[in-house]
């Protein structure tokens, strides 16, 4: 079992990014600003065992615009289905293969397609704003583009939701919800945090690590 590709929309420098892994090792390189840190930050957010919550700053800066944009709409009146789908929401898609003899463990609750021939699973995860929620996230708010995003900072997350789904990957129509948890059980990761040669503070305490037995992990 391996996941082979990520889509990542709207998450801080990666506003629309697919990434393609190796069966073994995927090296990431790019010069600063590129993105590399903006997607360690993802994946600490979706293991992260208190809460999946972004915050406005979290959301790349091409599209914070949008909200803005949903407001007007808001504000003339437009229906809630066209005011709900003009808002931005951040997208992770996990593409994941696996042999048909392995033991799936947590990646079956994933498994929702009735083709046994089909040995790949998807698992589509959503940001955005939860049901009902487009009157508290626009009421009151101040026609002052500044004091408007400084309220929404504080609004967005109390009023955006995390959803987790499997989606068939042969049928966009069949989807099914699951846990966060259920994600968590799917996902295996350790970071492992750079340590920069001008600290030398930094530098002795990573040599001093394997001496309290951290250093393995």
């Amino acid at each position: 079992m391996k996941i082979t590709q990520i889509s990542i929309k709207n998450f801080r420098l990666l506003e629309d990014v697919k990434l393609c892994l190796e069966d073994i090792t995927t090296v990431i390189v790019g010069r600063n600003n590129s993105g590399k840190t903006s997607l360690t930050e993802l994946f600490r957010h979706l293991l992260d065992e208190r809460s999946l919550k972004f915050k406005l700053e979290d959301f790349s800066l091409g599209i914070q615009e949008q909200f803005w944009d949903s407001y007007k709409l808001y504000r003339n009146g437009k229906e809630e289905t066209d005011v709900r789908n003009s808002l931005p929401l951040i997208a992770t898609t996990l593409y994941v293969e696996y042999e048909k003899d392995e033991d799936l463990g947590p990646l079956a609750h994933f498994i929702i397609d009735l083709n046994e021939e089909c040995t790949s699973a998807q698992i589509n995860i959503r940001y955005a704003l939860g049901p009902g929620k487009i009157k508290p996230l626009f009421a009151d708010l101040d026609e002052d583009k500044s004091v408007f995003f400084k309220t929404l900072k504080e609004r967005i997350p109390n009023l955006f939701e995390a959803t987790v789904e499997a989606q068939d990957p042969n049928d966009s129509t069949n989807r099914k919800l699951l846990e966060v948890t259920n994600l968590r059980s799917v996902l295996q990761f350790a970071f492992i945090d750079a340590r920069r040669r001008g600290n030398p503070d930094r530098y002795r305490a990573w040599k001093r690590a394997p001496d309290s037995g951290s250093a393995q992990r």
